[in-house]
């Protein structure tokens, strides 16, 4: 879906705004009368290449109003009303529908006359009998080029009941001025009379717009039927129309704008000319925002409907923009670089660009030219935007040329920026005009995904996980648990943005694993992508030993774990020294479990089993030793019993991955050599042989051990055989 927000009174260059959403929508119409007849005309109605003077209004102030349709039913979204009652009722069906205006008491000729020439126009015999509540806007104006035109659609509650009767409401727009010859009154200084350029188009003969001349059988392709008054209270109305007129530059007309209820003061009709529509053939500005479909994703949704753009986009630079307020009205001020400014698009970098077409008078379109962008602003050419995008050259015969400003993720914290675009150009009474557009653009907003609460794991070692919310730029594409799916087709109200999956937390041998990483990838609308990892963690003890008297830290993946407990062949043995205990754990109470710190060995030996019992009541079991760690002097390879004193053995390197043992004979020179490979080595040992593998002499060694955390230790060894 696209909007349309016309800038008003900038003539010369044509914007188109790609986005990679468009704005949001809702099933409402709002009236606003706040304005003069005045500023009706100057700040709704006026477009490019136009200016008014002389404006006046036949009628009660309360038939005028400023209409928008929020919820993109109405053939015309914004734009200016004139109706034969209070326009408020479009917004309210409920509201009292009694005739507000000048009732019997206005007359127009012109008026009547169109009315009752549409019967034998389309071959019926009904008469309208009088014109009631009339509303007249009129005023003089000035082109810029060759010709004026501007947009409008008709709407009724008398559609259909009151079809080919005398109860047909009419409304007319009279043109007079320079080379202007019509059968209507024209006012004093527009002596040769005033035409009617609000005529069913293609039709032949002419036919003026009524509810006779546009229906669900004469002219259907134009009528749409809405008897449930959805969106718009008006049972119907008509597409949008245009009105044109060639005129002559620089030259003053006059245009009268009027509507009137037909034999009656019932039943409102309306005509809504839409807002800045009412323009010149000269050069214009003029802003639409349209669905620019990337990564796959193309179904588009309304910006209040996407999940993940906020109200106001904030950074940590202190700059911000207010993109809910702006999506909104596209005509508010807001203040960019401290400087208050109108905005004529938002571009989000990765997300969106801009693209304009650049228009020259026909009168230049024979030549080869280059025309030249005059570009200010704190985003830079070649930087920000395309190094190119300041020149348009036009081969001759060209009048038209798109060119794109080229943002994209520079992946750099830069905030809020803005480009400012003139183009200077000649209109077609040989002034010098110049048109700017100022385009904002910000950081993307990351894709952020939130875990869900985990549940304990189930006692098979199988556990739910999952996502509580995810934001970002939808619809989105996801890959989860080895499926890929997106939501772009769906309702935004169904989206999918919480999810879950069972996994299995457990090794082939059913045993718990410390560790789990469970990818999430995400592709929004503006196609790009990020993995979310969701690392799950438990407290897994893992076989060790520990020399007697002596402590290390608790032998656990993931210790910093809040655990219920740790029982020694079933004996709890948290923080307790009580008799018969041969290891103690050092924990610290966190509210009802414990967070362990060291584990502890009295001076026996002592070999059992460790049960860690983490706080779901999951329990994981390691066999654990307390070892005899004295560093013998003497040691006997293949003397006396088999395996008594036949290895050299340096205990109590748990935990120190990358311990040395280096054993040098009596002339220094290295006969072994080996160091630990991870933390749960517990010993370095030396059989007493050389490196390939012969029996090392009897004699006198000295080994040296160079510990991982930088300790050294050495000592004189014999060896006996």
């Amino acid at each position: 879906m696209f909007h349309s927000f016309p800038s008003l009174l900038r003539p010369s260059l044509v914007i188109l705004f790609l986005c990679a959403f468009a704005f949001g929508i809702q099933a409402q119409v709002t009236i606003d009368q706040s304005f003069t007849p005045e500023e009706y005309v100057n700040e709704v109605l006026l477009g490019d290449g136009v200016s008014a003077s002389n404006i006046s209004l036949i009628g009660d102030p309360i038939q005028l109003a400023k209409m928008t349709d929020e919820s993109g039913s109405f053939s015309v979204q914004t734009g200016l009303v004139l109706s034969c009652g209070d326009p408020n009722r479009l917004s309210d069906c409920e509201a009292d529908a009694s005739p507000t205006g000048l009732g019997t008491a206005f007359n127009d000729a012109d008026l009547l006359n169109v009315a009752n020439s549409v019967p034998g126009l389309i071959n019926q015999t009904f008469n309208v009998s009088s014109v009631e509540d009339g509303c007249v806007l009129e005023f003089d104006f000035e082109a810029g080029g060759d010709s004026i035109s501007f947009n409008y659609a008709f709407g009724s509650d008398e559609y259909l009941t009151y079809v080919n009767t005398g109860f047909n409401d009419i409304f007319a727009f009279f043109l007079s001025g320079p080379g202007i010859t019509g059968p209507f009154a024209s006012p004093a200084g527009f002596p040769d009379g005033a035409i009617n350029i609000a005529e069913v188009p293609e039709s032949d003969p002419v036919l003026p717009i009524t509810i006779s001349s546009v229906n669900n059988v004469t002219n259907p392709q134009y009528y749409i039927d809405n008897p449930g008054q959805e969106g718009i209270c008006l049972n119907g109305y008509t597409t949008t129309f245009t009105a044109s007129a060639a005129v002559e530059c620089g030259e003053t007309y006059h245009i009268k704008l009027a509507i009137a209820d037909g034999s009656d003061s019932f039943l409102e009709s309306v005509v809504v000319l839409e807002a800045g529509s009412f323009s010149s053939n000269a050069v214009n500005l003029e802003a639409d925002a349209v669905p620019f479909a990337a990564g796959g994703l193309e179904d588009l949704v309304p910006y209040e409907e996407s999940v993940g753009l906020p109200d106001v986009f904030s950074y940590p630079n202190g700059e911000s923009f207010p993109f809910g307020a702006w999506s909104v009205n596209n005509d508010i001020t807001v203040e960019v670089d401290g400087v208050p400014s109108i905005i004529d698009a938002v571009i989000i970098e990765g997300c969106n660009d801009a693209k304009f077409t650049v228009i020259r008078p026909e009168e230049t379109a024979d030549v080869l030219d280059t025309l030249y962008l005059g570009l200010q602003g704190s985003a830079q050419l070649g930087l920000d935007y395309a190094e190119n995008f300041d020149q348009v050259i036009m081969a001759p015969g060209q009048t038209e040329s798109d060119i794109t400003l080229g943002v994209v993720d520079d992946g750099f914290n830069e905030g809020v920026e803005y480009a400012q675009i003139t183009y200077e150009y000649i209109n077609g009474c040989g002034e010098l005009i110049t048109t700017t557009s100022r385009v904002v653009i910000l950081d993307p907003v990351p894709i952020e995904a939130t875990p869900a609460v985990r549940a304990c794991q189930n006692a098979d070692g199988t556990q739910v996980l999952g996502y509580a919310n995810i934001t970002g730029y939808g619809p989105f594409q996801y890959v989860w648990d080895g499926n890929v799916w997106n939501n772009a087709d769906m309702d935004p109200s169904e989206w999918t943005i919480t999810f879950d999956s069972l996994f299995s937390m457990t090794n082939a041998e059913g045993e718990l694993v410390a560790s789990h990483i469970v990818p999430l990838e995400i592709t929004d609308q503006c196609g790009k992508s990020v993995v979310h990892e969701q690392q799950v963690l438990y407290p897994v003890i893992f076989e060790a030993e520990i020399c007697s008297g002596d402590g290390q830290s608790f032998p656990a993946f993931n210790a910093g774990i809040p655990v219920s407990d740790v029982r020694a062949n079933g004996q709890s043995i948290l923080n307790t020294f009580a008799g018969g205990i041969p290891v103690t754990v050092d924990a610290q109470s966190v509210g009802d479990h414990w967070l362990l710190q060291d584990i502890r060995a009295n001076d026996q030996s002592w070999q059992g089993i460790l049960a860690l019992e983490d706080t779901c009541g999951y329990i994981t079991e390691a066999l654990f030793r307390v070892r005899d760690c004295v560093v013998p002097n003497i040691f006997t390879p293949g003397v006396g019993s088999a395996g008594v004193n036949d290895d050299f053995r340096l205990r109590g390197l748990g935990g120190f991955a990358g311990s040395q043992l280096i054993i040098y004979n009596r002339y220094g020179s290295v006969v072994f050599s080996r160091e630990t490979a991870n933390d749960i080595e517990f010993e370095l040992v030396w059989n007493g042989d050389y490196p390939n593998g012969n029996p090392a002499p009897s004699g006198h060694y000295q080994w040296v051990l160079l510990r991982s955390d930088g300790f050294k230790d050495a000592g004189e060894l014999t060896l006996v055989r």
